[in-house]
């Protein structure tokens, strides 16, 4: 796809709003920690219905790159599509969209399946939902999004954050994607997108546990990677489209461990 392409399609994307989306509620900050972002611990970002996990490794820059990218592109998606009852169709636009901005896709899986197992939480729906695709890392990965969830629910802002666009109560959509960087330098990213029936608790996904002996789970997920020469000629422009609010619709995570 030629660069002028790549922009038209950045060009076409609906801006994030920078003003409260329900009368009451209130602009969010940047919620940082008390220090900067240490590319050699393992963190993580949070935004809202995403979460963002970062191994160690990740420089800030690529960091950021997957932020931005991944906040412009979902929320033209969600003003497309209903995430819930349109999932498939939502992460088809949301996928194709992240490969214009010069993501390369290396694998791919759409399913619906079933886990046979009381007391699910969501960040042991995430890792379970990707097993084929994480192979061997797959405890590390439960560990750090159990660390990511866990941090979440300890932060009533980063809660308002991730719940701004959720319909709490109800069947609930997440992004809970981990991501490392390769030998090259590219942040290499599990896109990974779930559905589910989270009616048992009243306070959303972010503080549900099964109680049924079954969940039925829809998932659509992507093994990419960033190709940064190509997305180095649209990040100017992406941060353009973004503005103000792409800093006011994301939080970070405390470093774990």
């Amino acid at each position: 796809m030629h660069i002028q392409e790549r922009l038209e399609f950045l060009d076409s994307l609906p801006t994030l709003p920078t003003k409260p989306a329900l009368p009451g509620d209130t602009i969010l900050q940047t919620l940082s920690t008390d220090k900067p972002i240490d590319p050699n611990k393992d963190g993580g970002t949070v935004g809202p219905e995403m979460i963002n996990i970062y191994l160690a490794g990740v420089s800030e820059q690529n960091r950021k790159d997957v932020d931005n990218c991944k906040l412009l592109v979902q929320n033209a998606a969600d003003k497309l599509y209903d995430p819930i009852n349109e999932m498939y169709e939502w992460f088809k636009y949301y996928a194709n969209g992240l490969t214009k901005l010069g993501w390369v896709v290396q694998a791919s899986q759409l399913k619906e399946q079933v886990i046979k197992q009381t007391g699910l939480t969501m960040d042991v729906v995430a890792i379970h939902a990707i097993q084929s695709l994480i192979q061997s890392d797959a405890q590390k990965l439960l560990g750090l999004s159990k660390q990511a969830l866990e941090s979440i629910k300890g932060n009533g802002n980063l809660i308002n954050l991730y719940n701004r666009k959720a319909n709490v109560g109800h069947d609930a959509k997440f992004d809970m994607s981990p991501v490392w960087q390769t030998a090259e330098g590219s942040p290499m990213m599990i896109l990974n997108c779930n559905s589910l029936n989270v009616k048992e608790s009243t306070k959303g996904i972010l503080f549900w546990k099964s109680t049924t002996q079954e969940t039925a789970i829809k998932t659509a997920a992507q093994a990419v990677y960033l190709n940064t020469e190509v997305y180095g000629g649209l990040r100017d422009e992406v941060l353009k489209k973004l503005g103000q609010a792409g800093k006011d619709w994301l939080g970070d995570l405390p470093d774990f461990g």
